[in-house]
């Protein structure tokens, strides 16, 4: 085999693109180290946030606050990004708690499949606030981004305007932001009404402490109707379906089960702009029964009427890789056969964190003492020097098209030691080819689970499913809820397009396109690695994953049943390993 990638992986550099790159404001410059600056992630993803129906908490006037609004991508009113920068200032006699009041920005989305804000800059810090999206059907807006604060914020003073915050939101398109209620071209701080201030928890236009909401509205439009599915091949089923008057995108759903309710779990598209979709990434001779909504401005439409095909037959597993962890210790040589555990330096993580075989270990499945479980470990004390990483990587890079799995266990507390949000520990199942930096046939598919969040998310927790076209180009979807507990990891991967599932279901969004398919063998690999530390905390505390089994079928697509019904027949068998991947 070749020399396994030992630079930085580029999920290291999760900046924000070069051409977007700008100097933070120069009342903030001074502030960027002290508060622990880093930038978030600008994959594409998916977010779902509900937005807040409460009534408006107080009777106040619209003049308590003024907003102060500067574009910073003034220059560039068609790209793919909002980037605004925002000043609040406290007209009142009194002292405000910051986390008492919300700023919205509204915007239009137009063909944009998904929308994902991101506080690029703020001090004290951006893990004070929080941000949401919600949908309106206003003049110039069907979206918002509210930006919250927590207590840690702090007070405004009568009189006193916050830092300027640096809001960012991705779009992935290209878009007219012209058209969007909040949008000006000054690239020089001024008092704006069209980026608001309410109390906390209301109603999107309710509750208004400064400036004024859009108003308005538009219909939403009818259902779509003709829908039809035709197989188009083992792995693929063509959609196509008459348009809706008035609509401005279309979201697809998907089921193996007839007359299926639609519905974020089954939504596999969303922001499509023309009146067909090819279904991919599907298992052979299996029946998948879709459902099409029409959306606009006002909202989205009640579902069409069902559709449904039945993919072409594909072609039996022929080469497939099992392993479910059943040796003595790491030191096995069965094992150090098929996997090697790193100790060599260098990214990702924290620099200066250590990488050690000993944070690998072989342990007994506390639930069933017959079974053998993978625990993968990352211990810290706040320092860099006291803190250190694991990765088992296959010896092999023979892994590319075809059905990947794994079941692993993912742990929101730590195995020791106290929980500290500040902490941003990193636990992954991925693929990878050989790291060289610019490698046009670089590859990788992620599950990254972040338990106390990160990469602009707060401390929320997030599962991170993000594919890799050179070391560079990349597209992510989140879920943003805990992952704490056994999972069933899957990904599809074909020529055309690679899919992520979780616990069998697929994840809405997270078909990824063919550009992202891996042109190169692959490493399957398992790691816990530190994005940030609590450097106030020195106590010790150890974040860990354990993994059960790990599965790849070459050329096959399976679903997730399919896989399940694998395991299941090689357990029963009591094939502890096989490999008959050439």
């Amino acid at each position: 085999m070749g020399s396994r990638p030992r630079s930085s992986r580029s999920d290291q550099q999760r900046t924000r693109p070069a051409a977007r790159r700008r100097a933070a404001p120069l009342a903030a410059r001074a502030g960027l180290q002290a508060c622990g600056f880093r930038l978030a992630s600008l994959a594409v993803v998916v977010l779902c946030l509900a937005c807040h129906p409460g009534e408006s908490l107080a009777a106040t006037t619209e003049t308590d606050f003024t907003v102060q609004y500067a574009n910073y991508d003034a220059a560039a009113p068609n790209d793919t990004i909002i980037e605004a920068g925002i000043r609040v200032r406290n007209n009142t006699p009194r002292s405000v708690p910051l986390s008492s009041i919300v700023v919205r920005y509204w915007f239009t989305k137009n063909g944009a499949a998904t929308v994902t804000p991101a506080c690029w800059w703020w001090s004290p810090s951006c893990s004070n606030i929080t941000l949401a999206t919600g949908t309106v059907s206003r003049s110039g807006a069907d979206r918002y981004v509210e930006i919250r604060f927590s207590n840690g914020a702090g007070s405004l003073a009568p009189g006193a305007t916050t830092q300027p915050i640096d809001l960012g939101i991705q779009l992935g398109v290209n878009v007219s932001e012209a058209d969007d209620y909040s949008y000006g071209n000054q690239g020089t701080f001024s008092d704006w009404s069209r980026i608001t201030v309410h109390d906390a928890g209301s109603a999107p236009t309710g509750g208004v402490r400064g400036g004024a909401p859009p108003s308005g509205g538009v219909a939403v439009p009818a259902a779509p109707t003709s829908l039809t599915a035709t197989a188009a091949s083992s792995s693929a089923i063509a959609l196509s379906w008459s348009a809706s008057g008035g609509a401005t995108s279309y979201s697809v759903y998907r089921s193996t089960t007839p007359g299926f309710t639609p519905g974020g779990r089954n939504r596999i598209a969303s922001g499509v702009a023309s009146t067909s979709y090819d279904s991919a990434g599907l298992a052979a001779s299996t029946t998948y029964y879709y459902k099409v909504t029409a959306s606009n401005a006002g909202g989205e439409s009640t579902a069409s009427s069902q559709a449904s095909a039945t993919t072409l037959a594909g072609n039996p597993v022929t080469a497939e890789f099992f392993d479910d962890f059943s040796y003595t210790g790491t030191g096995d040589s069965r094992f150090r056969d098929g996997w090697a555990l790193r100790t060599w330096s260098g990214g990702p993580g924290v620099k200066g964190a250590q990488w050690l075989s000993s944070n690998i270990s072989l342990i007994t499945d506390p639930q069933d003492p017959a079974n053998k479980l993978m625990r993968l470990q990352g211990t810290t004390d706040g320092t860099a020097a006291g803190s250190s990483q694991a990765e088992v990587m296959s010896t092999s890079d023979k892994f590319r098209l075809g059905t990947y799995a794994a079941r692993v266990k993912f742990h929101d507390a730590p195995l020791s030691g106290a929980r500290f949000l500040a902490d941003k520990p990193i636990e992954t199942f991925f693929t990878i080819t050989e790291y060289v930096e610019g490698d046009p046939d670089y590859s990788e598919q992620d599950f990254e689970y972040m338990p106390n969040g990160g990469w602009g998310q707060g401390d929320d927790s997030t599962m991170w499913l993000t594919s890799w076209e050179t070391t560079t180009d990349k597209l992510s979807t989140l879920v943003p809820e805990s992952h704490d507990g056994w999972h069933t990891l899957l990904l599809q991967v074909t020529s055309s397009s690679i899919t992520y599932y979780i616990d069998g279901v697929e994840v809405p969004g997270a078909t990824h396109p063919e550009k992202f398919a891996p042109e190169a063998g692959q490493h399957l690999s398992f790691q816990v690695w530190f994005d940030e530390l609590d450097a106030a905390q020195r106590s010790s505390r150890t974040y860990h994953e354990d993994a059960d089994w790990v599965y790849f079928a070459k050329d096959a697509i399976l679903s997730p049943a399919e896989v399940d019904a694998k395991i299941a027949a090689l357990r029963a068998s009591s094939v502890a390993r096989k490999d008959t991947v050439p």
